[in-house]
């Protein structure tokens, strides 16, 4: 009895110093957020200098300014969303696809192509990015929304092995079945495999949507003409230092991280505990 109630005393212990090692943590994050948000609301640089913590005064001409002034916001704005929008849509359907066409059919060079989808993990394709960049200009692609989403199209290692594992353990029962009521292969895939990845694809989605939006050298390099709120921000920030102002800059970052925000308040649960949903009971 004296041994479990030193255990749980040890426990109370540990549990009590690893809270406030991740409140300390999370202070480190808050904090400069907070910072930011205070400073997008002062009217130039030198009341930011003045005092960084305070509200001296109060505007709200940074944020007007980002879409009445000649950062053209509201097109990098429509642009950042057309590119997170389908990007993740499109690398989703394709690592769905390759994933449930490798675990759920047996054939020949079965392995090899398993092997083929993951090299992505093990080899590094930052090389490949002039190749990219010409093969595009010469289809005619390069600086086109399609081009980048395009891009897209190719199975990404990680994505094809989380679903590769969803499809391999999921009962081939519910294929048989469906293929018995008549069911062909486009729609026992579409309506009865994939919902039951239902919580994996949101959470990739998500997750593929904050990567494509706050992607800066994909905009930057394949679609000069369509800058991206990402690319906005390095050139605000380009501006500071010949003169332009820190408050606006915060006023631009603040408003790239609530999209971001949003979808994380509303999936975080999809996001922090993905989950697959029960079929046949063995």
């Amino acid at each position: 009895m004296n041994k479990i109630k030193k255990a749980k005393r040890e426990n109370r212990v540990i549990m009590s110093v690893l809270f406030v090692l991740f409140c300390i943590y999370a202070a480190t994050l808050l904090l400069p957020l907070i910072w930011m948000f205070i400073n997008s609301f002062k009217h130039d640089n030198n009341e930011f200098f003045y005092d960084q913590w305070k509200f001296t005064s109060f505007t709200l001409n940074n944020y007007k300014l980002l879409f009445t002034g000649d950062n053209n916001v509201i097109g990098m704005l429509i642009n950042s969303l057309i590119l997170s929008l389908s990007i993740p849509t499109v690398s989703a359907f394709f690592s769905l696809c390759a994933g449930h066409a490798v675990a759920s059919f047996d054939y020949k060079l079965k392995g090899i192509v398993y092997f083929i989808f993951l090299m992505p993990m093990f080899v590094s394709v930052a090389g490949t990015t002039p190749y990219v960049y010409k093969l595009l200009n010469d289809i005619g692609l390069l600086d086109t929304h399609i081009g980048l989403i395009l891009m897209a199209c190719g199975v990404s290692g990680f994505g094809f092995l989380m679903y590769y594992s969803v499809f391999k353990n999921i009962s081939r029962t519910y294929s048989e079945a469906a293929m018995i009521d008549g069911a062909g292969y486009w729609r026992t895939f579409l309506q009865i495999l994939v919902p039951q990845a239902k919580n994996l694809i949101a959470a990739q989605w998500v997750m593929g949507f904050i990567g494509t939006w706050n992607d800066f050298s994909g905009p930057y390099l394949f679609l000069n003409s369509y800058p991206t709120l990402g690319v906005g921000v390095k050139e605000i920030s380009d501006n500071v230092d010949k003169g332009g102002s820190y408050p606006e800059l915060f006023a631009n970052i603040i408003l790239m991280m609530i999209p971001m925000l949003v979808l994380y308040f509303a999936f975080q649960k999809k996001i922090m505990t993905v989950s697959l949903g029960g079929g046949i009971k063995g």
